[in-house]
């Protein structure tokens, strides 16, 4: 199979989709893999090292597009990369968060009209339900939420000037988590490294239960508005790790509650949208802004900030999957594979997932393997 690794186009999304290690097993397969040109600079990784791992080096996004059976990227597709030169039966891997977040219609409507076949990763799913390739990358952006959240209470980066590392004969820093998934337990984790009062609002009574094990120093609570409202008055960093779904009523903080909060504090958003009333999308380059006396730090993409962890991670997490649709074809390695057959989005022009089609307010057709 003739496999393609583009660049990302998200403003600084460093990751990449393989790494040479992995390139090196395709290769050594059989399979031909091109890389775009400067793939992987940010993250440390020369072009050489590819060569060296057998890939071949293309100078443009277009060029690995129109050569490529299979694309294997990271991130869901920018506005501008709606008019890549998508083929019919390309097989496309990557997380489209078209079922999560605010809809791309115009994205999703391109895919379709192009007939190509999408694997989303962030939609596959074992038999217990778990998130094999989201859950790296949400460990990741949790832990560098805090990082990042140290920075930006700084008054040299627009904070309140408080340190989120407590300091003995100081009133401990309180930051307040909502959800308490693999992201926010490492937010968690990481902010009680510092010391700092750590509050975390989850949903589900059995989660707690786990988490009192794992970080019992932390106030971990079932959600409830009231109690939230009241706890953000005195918070200095409120960090956001849930995403909206299909059916989800919110925003769970709304603008009323935000203008409660400390002149200065700091809100942290990992999913960008929704949750939060008064959250936009930011962008690595330009990080934050304020509303309603309050900071907003918006990014979605944290991960890519650490690179050189979190590609070889993403790529180690992937590659099971990429190996198997080069080597069987992508009938085979979905009937062999019910992760993969749960992470079908859209196949020759049809939508065959619920979740995308419900966020997009569509019909679908249940995936088959027969469609293939």
């Amino acid at each position: 199979m003739i496999i393609g690794i583009p660049k990302e186009k998200k403003d600084q999304e460093a990751r990449v989709g393989l790494t040479p290690k992995w390139v090196k097993k395709l290769t050594g397969q059989g399979h031909t893999v091109y890389i775009e040109k400067g793939l992987a600079l940010l993250a440390g990784i020369g072009d050489q090292e590819y060569i060296d791992a057998g890939a071949e080096i293309l100078p443009t996004t277009q060029d690995i597009y129109l050569k490529s059976d299979m694309i294997v990227k990271l991130k869901d597709y920018m506005p501008s990369e709606r008019d890549l030169p998508f083929k019919e039966g390309q097989i496309i891997v990557c997380f489209f968060h078209l079922g999560e977040v605010e809809p791309d219609q115009p994205m999703l409507d391109k895919l379709l009209a192009s007939k190509v076949t999408g694997v989303s990763l962030e939609l596959i799913r074992t038999d217990t339900g778990a998130r094999p390739i989201i859950m790296p990358m949400s460990e990741i952006a949790g832990r560098v939420a805090v990082m990042c959240a140290c920075h930006h209470c700084m008054l040299s980066a627009g904070g309140a000037g408080i340190s989120l590392a407590a300091i003995s004969g100081t009133r401990k820093p309180k930051i307040l988590i909502l959800g308490g998934g693999t992201c926010g337990y490492a937010a968690a984790d990481v902010a009680l490294g510092l010391h700092a009062d750590v509050t975390v609002f989850e949903s589900q009574y059995s989660r707690i239960n786990q988490l009192q094990g794992l970080i019992p120093e932390a106030h971990l609570l079932l959600w409830s508005s009231d109690e939230c409202a009241e706890r953000l008055k005195d918070c200095d960093v409120l960090i956001n790790t849930i995403y909206p779904y299909p059916g989800m009523e919110y925003p769970l903080v709304t603008r009323e509650m935000v203008r409660t909060m400390k002149k200065n504090s700091l809100i942290v958003d990992l999913v960008g949208c929704d949750i939060i009333e008064t959250v936009k999308y930011t962008t690595i380059t330009d990080p934050t802004y304020v509303e309603e006396g309050v900071v907003h730090f918006g990014i979605d993409n944290l991960p890519a900030l650490v690179p050189q962890t979190s590609s070889e991670l993403f790529a180690s997490s992937i590659y099971p999957y990429v190996e198997a649709i080069a080597n069987k074809g992508i009938k085979k390695a979905c009937e062999d594979s019910k992760e993969l057959f749960r992470s079908m989005s859209f196949v020759g022009g049809t939508l065959v997932h619920k979740d995308i089609a419900d966020t997009h307010n569509m019909d679908y057709t249940p995936f088959d393997t027969e469609m293939l």
